[in-house]
């Protein structure tokens, strides 16, 4: 009676849904975990790049060492000093950029940036080691 059965039973339908339910789920928390890793990357990048128009502006205004200790991100960004999407991110575009001497050589200079208790710097103040940058990003 049962040997010309077509199609799939009740029991079969579930196992398959419950089975994708379970993968979809997996999919989702990796996907979220990428995404946030991502977010923090782009957002290190465009306070790097506004490290970077800093001492572009700087550069370009030498004075700005004696007279102020700090400059304000818009400056950078409308003087295109530093070419960044002032729509994405755009907490960041409201802050400042600290100018600081270094201590242990009053030649160089160290460009910070304060977001959210976390202050980004250039290394500017740090010895170069082999194979590094003074431009890298360093978090304190």
């Amino acid at each position: 009676m049962y040997k010309n059965k077509k199609g799939f039973t009740l029991i079969e339908l579930l196992a398959v849904i419950v089975i994708l339910g379970i993968l979809l789920a997996i999919s989702t928390v990796a996907v979220n975990s990428i995404r946030k890793s991502q977010e923090k990357e782009n957002r290190r990048n465009t306070i790097s790049g506004i490290l970077t128009g800093a001492r572009r502006y700087v550069s370009d205004n030498n004075s700005l060492l004696k007279d102020k200790a700090s400059i304000n991100v818009s400056d950078i960004v409308d003087g295109n000093y530093a070419d960044l999407d002032t729509n994405e991110y755009s907490d960041i575009y409201k802050g400042n950029v600290i100018i600081s001497i270094c201590e242990n050589n009053t030649n160089k200079v160290k460009y910070s940036y304060t977001d959210n208790d976390t202050t980004y710097n250039d290394c500017g103040c740090e010895e170069q080691q082999s194979g590094s940058t003074s431009s890298e990003l360093c978090t304190e």
